[in-house]
């Protein structure tokens, strides 16, 4: 602390985000000036195996501090290089098939791919019960909904993490699984008794809390515990009295982006980003500009400077930084073409590990395992979403079946569901019905209805992300399908399952009937 100057010690706290492919200037300028302490990744900042492995050796290489290079790497609907690194399964598909030994194998994948590329902070596992099915962003990213296998599954992926020498930091604490609403757009609010929060929402993290050297705190409001309308991530109540001393966390407490507008609409970034150093976390993640990131740090320095943060409390905060990440993490190079190619025979051989796995992990929810119908007349009708393809015309395609494809708008109104049913009038044709999130895009259930009414040979639902969506399903579909994952990946297992390649083994880990009160 000594030899630092204020900016260098609140740069220290902060993380911040590329804009694109390469270390531009300004980003090399303040990680080797000691005004930015790292820098999360995200997909666009990766296009290829060597383009990643040149950033990457780029960001360690230029940092004055020791630096936090991390990703949120969790896989199915949130990984940022499946493109580039070996795709993963979701969580909620590894707990569909919940076996220890998978569980660790694909965990291993993950960090192995990441440790040689420089990463030291992996931003998983999520450790949020999935109890509402109008969740908007959490979804298949949980495990379950029930806490004991959340729980196991979570210890499970942090000992493997932890194993492979990166720091784990699991989410998003107190608890985020339970809210109808998305942080990056809201304040999301979990509206639940101290006893309620730890029966359900806490106890997934205090059964883990030994484990845990990293935790990453989300911009949840708890309004029975918290008169005023603050984020636990501005909160001394949820940071340092419940995390801390009645959890008994001591370590490092990381902030989820404090650029989500459940934080920039009521607050300052500046200010929000000492205010949670007041409530008790000591990273900071700015995944917004450039400007952005050293407007955080410049209000941290301010605070330092003023006496607002004390000099005990910063020192808190890089005792935990420095505990955790001491020295600089070893990276590839990659213009030696030997270690390249043989990062990228690793990547190949992990790959087959994981797309094996994804053929069996989806769950009968209705009707017959036996699904074989190679040689049949086919119609898919699937959402067009913005972010996944859900491709499975392709993937049936690829397995040698011939497929109509019928796309629809992600929440079709009236006019588009009478549309996507005069193609289908008078079809003979058995109809593979997509979707996506049907509790939060109702057109879909509607949709599900008028095509029941077709007379189809048959109707078939497949799930591609939460399992709920089963619940809204007419009774004339026959046989239904639960993914627990978006992934092309994902689809790409389900298109073996309707070939007859592969069976569907998991287990669905959510208690459909448990979902929240006033559903």
């Amino acid at each position: 602390m000594k030899n630092l100057s204020t900016e260098q010690l609140a740069g220290r706290l902060v993380i911040g985000r590329l804009p694109g492919l390469v270390l531009d200037e300004e980003h090399r300028l303040a990680l080797n000036q000691g005004i930015l302490g790292g820098i999360t990744l995200f997909k666009e900042n990766a296009s290829d195996l060597k383009q990643l492995c040149t950033l990457t050796k780029a960001i360690v290489d230029a940092c004055m501090h020791s630096p936090v290079l991390t990703v949120d790497q969790e896989g199915g609907a949130v990984q940022r290089f499946d493109h580039v690194l070996t795709p993963l399964p979701s969580p909620m598909a590894l707990a569909a098939i919940n076996d220890t030994k998978c569980t660790s194998e694909i965990t291993a994948i993950s960090c192995r791919q990441l440790k040689t590329l420089g990463f030291n902070l992996l931003l998983a596992p999520t450790l949020d019960l999935l109890t509402n099915p109008l969740n908007p962003v959490i979804a298949t990213r949980a495990f379950s909904s029930e806490t004991g296998l959340t729980s196991s599954m979570g210890r499970e992926v942090i000992e493997q993490i932890e194993a492979s020498k990166l720091v784990a930091c699991p989410k998003h604490f107190p608890g985020h699984g339970s809210t109808s609403q998305d942080s990056h757009l809201e304040l999301a609010i979990v509206d639940k008794s101290t006893d309620e929060l730890a029966a359900y929402d806490l106890a997934p993290f205090a059964a883990n809390i030994k484990a845990m050297q990293s935790i990453l705190i989300g911009h949840i409001w708890l309004p029975q515990l918290e008169q005023q309308q603050r984020p636990a991530t501005l909160s001394p109540l949820i940071v340092t009295n419940i995390l801390r001393h009645e959890l008994g966390f001591d370590g490092l407490a990381i902030s989820d982006d404090m650029t989500m507008h459940a934080i920039t609409k009521a607050y300052g970034l500046g200010e929000a980003c000492v205010m949670a150093i007041e409530a008790g976390v000591d990273l900071i993640l700015v995944c917004g500009t450039f400007s952005q990131s050293q407007e955080a740090v410049q209000a941290i320095a301010q605070a330092i400077a003023s006496g607002r943060i004390s000099q005990e409390r910063l020192a808190q905060c890089l005792e935990r930084l420095d505990k955790l990440f001491n020295k600089r993490p070893a990276t590839l190079d990659a213009d030696n073409k030997q270690e390249l190619a043989a990062f990228a025979k690793v990547i190949e051989k992990d790959t087959t590990t994981s797309t094996k796995f994804s053929t069996t992990s989806a769950a009968v929810m209705k009707g017959s395992d036996h699904c074989n119908w190679q040689g049949q007349e086919l119609t898919v009708v699937a959402p067009q979403h913005p972010r996944y393809k859900l491709p499975l015309a392709a993937e049936l395609e690829g397995q040698g079946i011939s497929v109509d494809e019928l796309r629809y708008s992600l929440n079709p109104n009236h006019g588009e569901i009478a549309s996507v049913c005069a193609n289908l009038k008078g079809s003979k044709k058995r109809i593979l019905y997509v979707t996506f999130r049907a509790f939060i895009n109702s057109g879909q259930i509607e949709l599900a209805q008028e095509l029941a009414k077709l007379q189809a040979p048959e109707l078939v639902h497949i799930a591609a992300d939460t399992p709920y969506d089963i619940l809204k399903m007419p009774q004339a579909v026959s046989t239904s399908l639960a993914t627990f994952d978006p992934s092309d990946q994902a689809l790409a297992g389900i298109a073996q399952i309707i070939a007859g390649k592969t069976k569907a083994q998991g287990k669905c880990p959510v208690v459909l009937a448990a979902a929240d009160k006033g559903l």
